[in-house]
């Protein structure tokens, strides 16, 4: 579906928000695909990392600022809007075996609270970026 040639900018903007829920998970997969953390987006984008979060989640109930975001996520990779909503996530061998050193067992398997441990320690990480610099 080629958007911006064939549509007026309110059908743009009812389609974006119709399909936010799929924008932000293909913004995550983005992400994660090709190595950027939530707050390397939001400061190659200048879209606060709170409104990365509500991006990803489809918490964005207007659709006038939700396209403005996408339109500066797009905007800043080069892309189409067509793109991400059509996203194809890069499935990873072995992405759910995660190995902190290499004589681990064979058959290691992360346990849900270290799991969390790690989300957790992502987001400490995230948070040295957006204050690191200032």
């Amino acid at each position: 579906m080629e958007l911006t040639g064939k549509y007026n900018e309110n059908q743009i903007k009812a389609y974006i928000y119709d399909n936010r829920y799929k924008i932000g998970s293909n913004l995550l997969d983005f992400i994660k695909d090709n190595g950027y953390t939530k707050s390397s987006i939001s400061k190659l984008t200048g879209i606060s990392r709170a409104i990365i979060d509500k991006l990803i989640k489809g918490e964005i109930d207007n659709n006038t600022t939700l396209k403005s975001h996408i339109d500066k996520i797009v905007t800043t990779f080069n892309i189409d809007i067509e793109q991400l909503i059509n996203y194809k996530h890069l499935e990873l061998e072995n992405t759910d075996r995660m190995v902190a050193f290499d004589n681990s067992l064979d058959e290691y398997e992360v346990s849900d609270k270290a799991k969390k441990m790690f989300n957790f320690l992502n987001d400490i990480v995230d948070l040295y970026e957006v204050y690191s610099d200032r």
